[in-house]
C-alpha cells in the first residue's frame, strides 16, 4: 500500500505543478482585449480538464491501474469527474448556509441557552459548530466525492442506485484515517507554509527558507491525499464488488 500511495502522490504533485503552470499563464494573460478574454477562458477549461484527468487517474492508480492505462482512462472519463465536483459543490454550499443561519441566528441561541440552562458564554458552543462545520467541509464531503468518482470509474453510474458506496467511504475507519490526515497532513502544514521565523537575513537564505516551507507543505498535503485516496477507492472497490 505505501508503494501505491507513493505513486499516487507523485501523480498529484505533477498534476498540481501542471495545474499551477497554466494559473501563472492566467494570471499574466491580459483581458486588454476580445481575443484575450477567449485566451483566458481557455486557460480556465484547460485546467479543469486537467483536473478532472489527474483526479480520476488518482482514483485508477489507487486502484492498482497501470500509469498508461489511468492516463487513457482518466482522460477519456474526464466528464465523470463533474459528479464529484458536484457533491463537493452541494456540501461546501449546504454547510456555508448553515454557517451563515447561525451567524444570524446567534443572539436567539444565546437566548434560548442562557433561558434553558442559565449558560450566559455559549463562545465554546459556536466554536465547536465552527470546527464541525470545518470537518464536514474538508473530511466528510470530500469523502463522499472521492467515493462517487471510485463507484462510477470502477462500475459505472449503476454503482450509485447502492448505498454501498457511501457506507464504505463514511465507515469509521475512513472517516477516522481522513480526520488524521487532515489535521497532520493539511491544516498543520498550511500553517507551517504562513510560518516565518524570526531573525533571517534578507539574503539568499530567506527565499531558500521559504521555498523549502512551501516543498514540504506541499509534499505533505500530496501524500495525504494520495492516503486518503487509497483509502478510500479500496474501500469502495471492495464494498461494491459482486461476491462471488
Amino acid at each position: 500500500m505505501i508503494r501505491r500511495v507513493l505513486i499516487v502522490a507523485l501523480w498529484l504533485a505533477c498534476g498540481s505543478a501542471v495545474i499551477g503552470g497554466f494559473y501563472w499563464l492566467f494570471l499574466g494573460t491580459p483581458e486588454s482585449s476580445a481575443l484575450m478574454l477567449v485566451v483566458s477562458a481557455l486557460l480556465l477549461l484547460a485546467m479543469g480538464f486537467i483536473a478532472a484527468v489527474i483526479g480520476n487517474g488518482g482514483v485508477l492508480l489507487a486502484l492498482d491501474e497501470t500509469a498508461i492505462g489511468s492516463v487513457k482512462r482518466a482522460t477519456r472519463d474526464a466528464y465523470v469527474f463533474l459528479l464529484p465536483l458536484a457533491v463537493v459543490v452541494l456540501g461546501v454550499v449546504a454547510t456555508r448556509y448553515v454557517d451563515g443561519w447561525l451567524e444570524r441566528a446567534s443572539g436567539e441561541i444565546g437566548a434560548w441557552f442562557i433561558a434553558t440552562f442559565d449558560w450566559a458564554d455559549v463562545t465554546s458552543v459556536f466554536r465547536a459548530a465552527a470546527y464541525l462545520s470545518e470537518w464536514l467541509r474538508w473530511v466528510v464531503v470530500p469523502l463522499a466525492a472521492l467515493a462517487v468518482l471510485a463507484a462510477v470509474l470502477r462500475r459505472g453510474v449503476r454503482a450509485l442506485t447502492s448505498t454501498r458506496w457511501v457506507r464504505a467511504a463514511w465507515g469509521w475507519r475512513t472517516v477516522l484515517i481522513a480526520t488524521a490526515v487532515y489535521v497532520l497532513c493539511i491544516a498543520l502544514p498550511w500553517r507551517l507554509a504562513s510560518w516565518r521565523p524570526e531573525g533571517v537575513p534578507p539574503s539568499w537564505i530567506e527565499p531558500t527558507l521559504a521555498g523549502l516551507k512551501l516543498f514540504l507543505a506541499g509534499a505533505a498535503m500530496a501524500i495525504g491525499a494520495a492516503v486518503v485516496i487509497v483509502v478510500v477507492a479500496r474501500a469502495v472497490e471492495a464494498a461494491t464488488t459482486p461476491a462471488g
